[in-house]
């Protein structure tokens, strides 16, 4: 069996002990005591793949280490660059559709937020490993513009720089309408404290996957502007 190739991500994660974090709590966590008509079961079916991934906002999306470069290099530059960084008010949060998950999103566009995303995707691109050809054709089975498609090529993702839009995944794909909207409207109670209020981000997160089953772990949390 060939060794296992770990990737690495830029995220945002909610602060410790913050009402985000409380949310993420009750909604993934196993043993959380979710008063909620949707069975601990139920929520478990539906969030299987975003529940590996951790709750999160993408900066800069998943990807292989350069086997030229080390974990130690990647980490110097995520402390240089978030030392540089000042905190960037994230706006509202409102239970969206996106496709046909469900996650949490800005109620409007912050060119802050997405000038910090560009910023990351910039950042750390030398410590990724190209994408292979069959990695590339994987993604393009999603019906990419052509925009996208160049995104793709060039920084190893569709939707990052014009077409990044910040997002807290909270479910995997629901096909049917009506199932996904009876959990948007239970999910809108649930996360009722952390909707319609603005936060700061004021760190990043290196998150590490060993393998695509594993899940992604936080290996270190960086605030923003110590230096």
């Amino acid at each position: 069996m060939p060794p296992l190739t770990p990737r690495y991500a830029i995220y945002y994660s909610p602060d410790p002990g913050s009402p985000l974090a409380a949310f993420s709590q009750a909604w993934f966590g196993p043993d959380s005591k979710l008063k909620s008509p949707l069975t601990r079961e139920y929520i478990d079916s539906i969030t299987a793949g975003s529940r590996r991934y951790g709750f999160h906002g993408t900066l800069k999306p998943p990807f292989e280490l350069s086997p030229t470069l080390s974990l130690d290099g990647l980490m110097e530059t995520a402390r240089v660059f978030a030392r540089i960084v000042a905190p960037v008010e994230l706006p509202p949060l409102e239970v969206a559709v996106i496709g046909k998950f469900i996650a949490l999103t800005p109620a409007y566009e912050s060119a802050a937020l997405e000038k910090l995303a560009a910023a990351c995707v910039r950042a750390f691109e030398a410590f990724r490993v190209p994408m292979t050809p069959e990695q590339i054709t994987q993604y393009k089975q999603n019906k990419l513009t052509v925009h996208q498609e160049q995104m793709l090529k060039h920084w190893g993702y569709p939707y990052v720089m014009e077409e990044f839009r910040f997002h807290m995944s909270v479910t995997d794909r629901i096909e049917a309408d009506d199932e996904r909207e009876r959990v948007m409207t239970e999910l809108a109670k649930i996360a009722a404290p952390v909707l319609g209020k603005p936060m700061m981000v004021k760190a990043i997160t290196v998150f590490r996957q060993i393998g695509s089953n594993e899940p992604m772990v936080p290996v270190e949390r960086i605030p923003f502007g110590r230096g």
